[in-house]
């Protein structure tokens, strides 16, 4: 069996094996027929691709939410309204349309009623609230949670600091520096200082770095090791790993850009952070911020 199919199956058995007994059965039925089924046929024609185990994935995290959102509502799934629909889409991510598939399925086999399930057209430029992205952030910054380290720090980056997730990565492990009373880290020729408590857990991270106990590992120079000798963490492993989370990535890096722009002029930011002027005036101009511009400052200041 292709690894990614044999993958997929022990996730879909993890996964079913939290739920109730009710939806335990139909999310291993709508995987089964909808994932599985289109797996074993793509492999047979040689179109199997990464991408697909991804998606498969990601589909059916988002139908396991979209049951959670009906009993969340006090209804079961033969109850469901177009108003549970409505809700579902309305008040969180974009990624919540991925659940069309599995309801579009429920629907065919006589689980769910007739409602409707819309496209759901994606922003001109996706964006989670400041609220979203502060509890996704303390949620990060919370010791008990269990969540790997490696989650943990790509996450930061992402919300913290806007970091596109090709770039984290692809991040070596001197980009981050320790002094012991100071912990920064360089996205380009400036180094910013990490504040606590994010510094200790960046700190954890650097100590129990992953995939580097055997002997073709221990020269890595991975901030983020991947599985393989001398190959950094595939940017789609991190990516999904931060979708099951409820972090919706473009909105959540759009998100720290607008965030950063409004505390500092956006061309420091852009310098800082890798970006380039016209992106990071944009997301000023899209925050609202007041800040005048950064090189008339300079030249009329005091």
């Amino acid at each position: 069996m292709n690894l990614d199919i044999e993958g997929f199956h022990t996730w879909l058995q993890t996964k079913t094996g939290a739920l109730p007994d009710p939806d335990a059965l139909l999310i291993s039925q709508y995987a089964r027929w909808t994932h599985l089924n289109r797996m074993r046929h793509l492999e047979s024609t040689g179109a199997l691709k990464k991408g697909t185990f991804l998606a498969a994935k990601q589909s059916t995290t988002m139908a396991i939410g979209f049951l959670d959102h009906l009993r969340a509502r006090g209804h079961c799934l033969q109850e469901c309204t177009q108003h549970d629909v409505d809700s579902w889409l309305a008040e969180g991510p974009t990624t919540r349309s991925l659940a069309r598939s599995f309801v579009r399925w429920a629907i065919e086999h006589g689980h769910l009623p007739a409602v409707e399930f819309p496209y759901r057209t994606a922003q001109t430029t996706p964006v989670i609230s400041q609220a979203q992205r502060l509890a996704h952030i303390r949620a990060l910054a919370d010791p008990s949670a269990p969540i790997p380290g490696a989650q943990r720090v790509a996450a930061l980056f992402l919300l913290l600091y806007g970091q596109p997730l090709t770039r984290i990565s692809r991040m070596s492990l001197d980009q981050v520096h320790d002094t012991g009373d100071r912990l920064t880290v360089a996205f380009t020729n400036d180094r910013l200082e990490i504040p606590p408590p994010f510094d200790e857990i960046v700190r954890a991270h650097l100590n129990a770095l992953p995939n580097t106990n055997t002997s073709a590992h221990r020269q890595n120079t991975w901030l983020f090791p991947g599985t393989r000798p001398g190959q950094h963490m595939h940017q789609n492993s991190i990516m999904m790993a931060l979708r099951e989370r409820g972090i919706e990535i473009l909105g959540a890096r759009n998100a720290a850009l607008r965030a950063l722009v409004l505390e500092m002029p956006a061309p420091v930011v852009a310098d800082a952070l890798h970006y380039s002027y016209s992106v990071t005036d944009r997301h000023r101009r899209d925050a609202g911020a007041t800040f005048t511009d950064y090189i008339t400052s300079r030249s009329t200041g005091p």
